[in-house]
């Protein structure tokens, strides 16, 4: 007599599907924090290399005050700003544009440890960018910013 209970030794459909599912929920759930972890480091790369970017313009200003020999027109300052690539170049499709301004203020001679004999100026220097390549609406996109204030002396 032929026993009518059968072993089988490999996996049904239903357990075959339901590891796949699991595995791809677990595949997507890495993928989107790979992706977010890129974005991360990508947007602090170019925090980075603002803040490079705007401690060199800031110096350069440093050195035109001490110089002293500043126009007329570069005392009023640069509030329209001037164009610096964080990524890429002019020529290049990957580019990360952003912009440096300053703005020189003459300071009077009162301060809050009394009357100074030199003049002060103070100069502030910012740059903004935005974190996200040129793609669709640029006035939708989050601008960041970093901004540096100095006070000179300049003695006559």
């Amino acid at each position: 007599m032929k026993s009518f209970i059968q072993n089988n030794s490999g996996f049904t459909f239903i357990e075959v599907m339901t590891a796949f599912m699991i595995i791809s929920i677990a595949a997507v759930g890495m993928m989107m924090g790979a992706s977010h972890a890129q974005g991360e480091l990508r947007s602090l790369g170019l925090k980075e290399r603002a803040t490079e970017e705007l401690l060199n313009y800031t110096e350069y200003w440093r050195g035109r005050i001490a110089d002293g020999r500043l126009s007329q027109s570069e005392v009023v300052g640069n509030l329209e700003g001037e164009q610096v690539y964080l990524r890429g170049s002019a020529t290049s499709q990957d580019k990360v544009v952003a912009k440096v301004y300053y703005d020189i203020t003459q300071l009077d001679d009162d301060t809050e440890f009394g009357k100074t004999s030199f003049s002060r100026l103070k100069l502030e220097t910012w740059i903004k960018w935005s974190d996200f390549l040129p793609k669709g609406n640029v006035q939708s996109r989050p601008q960041r910013k970093r901004r540096l204030e100095t006070v000179m002396a300049v003695f006559n």
